[in-house]
């Protein structure tokens, strides 16, 4: 059942109903310099898993689970990607931070970059970042990718429950990771808990902003680390501008082997690496 019918998600996993509790809207912890840790489409910030705990030993965390999504604040209508940026600026306002270890992934890796571009980030980590599209075909195949889920998750059902909420793990998961059994079973019971609850999904697919893309990379001037799964089958490697992060100066573009789109629930530990190289490069 959605949030609004009460305070768990219902999801059919393997034959058996789980309660999946409604994750806070938002997670800080630890004590030294600030990150902000920014989740994915469809995504909580629960995506980022042990990469939280890792980072905290050493960094006051931040991360929110974005507007329109499960356990986050209601988005304002219609959701638009310079909204959410703007939602996402404030929070930083609020905690008091001018600037920040900004980290993205996906869409997320997006709304880093468009806060970099307004003078946000300390250094900014984007994985599998969306928005570098070579040209408007790319940037609308992946738009009805999104929109394909939504059958499945319950946009545009009678009764706005999910169509077969037994597959949505099955399914979901491999697209995320590439290893998906090495993913925690808790983890993976959360995250394919979460579509079903996110309410943007159709005005994101609408966003006149999506097409375009972030074309504000030149204008940055700061430690920038982009990093790309080697198995992304959510942006793969041709979903990218061929030259996209070229001939930048202070940018750095390196692969992630052995991983998909979401590498932080397969290989949490890699990821917070490479998160403190790219924090380094300040």
């Amino acid at each position: 059942m959605r949030r609004t019918r009460g305070i768990v998600a219902l999801m059919v996993v393997h034959g058996s109903v789980d309660a999946i509790p409604v994750p806070e809207p938002r997670l800080r912890t630890g004590r030294g310099a600030p990150v902000l840790l920014l989740h994915g489409f469809l995504l909580t910030w629960q995506s980022w898993g042990a990469v939280i705990d890792d980072l905290a030993g050493d960094h006051d965390v931040f991360a929110p689970t974005l507007p329109g999504h499960f356990g986050g604040p209601p988005a304002r209508q219609p959701a638009t990607i310079p909204g959410l940026v703007d939602h996402v600026e404030a929070m930083l306002d609020e905690v008091g931070w001018r600037t920040a270890h900004l980290v993205g992934n996906s869409l997320g890796g997006w709304i880093a970059c468009e806060l970099a571009a307004r003078g946000r980030a300390t250094t900014l980590t984007a994985i599998a970042p969306a928005g570098f599209w070579p040209d408007r075909p790319t940037a609308e195949t992946l738009i009805r990718k999104f929109r394909s889920f939504g059958p499945l998750v319950g946009l545009n059902t009678a009764d706005g429950l999910p169509v077969m909420p037994n597959m949505l793990r099955s399914l979901l998961i491999p697209l995320l990771a590439h290893q998906p059994a090495v993913v925690p079973n808790r983890l993976a019971n959360a995250m394919a808990a979460t579509p079903a609850h996110c309410t943007i999904i159709k005005d994101l697919a609408e966003d006149p902003a999506i097409p375009a893309g972030f074309t504000k990379l030149p204008e940055l001037d700061l430690p920038i680390t982009i990093l790309r799964p080697e198995h992304d089958r959510i942006i793969p490697p041709h979903f990218y501008a061929p030259d996209a992060f070229t001939g930048h100066p202070t940018l750095t573009d390196r692969p992630l082997p052995g991983v998909g789109h979401v590498p932080m629930l397969e290989a949490p530990t890699l990821i917070a690496s490479e998160i403190r190289k790219s924090i380094g490069r300040a």
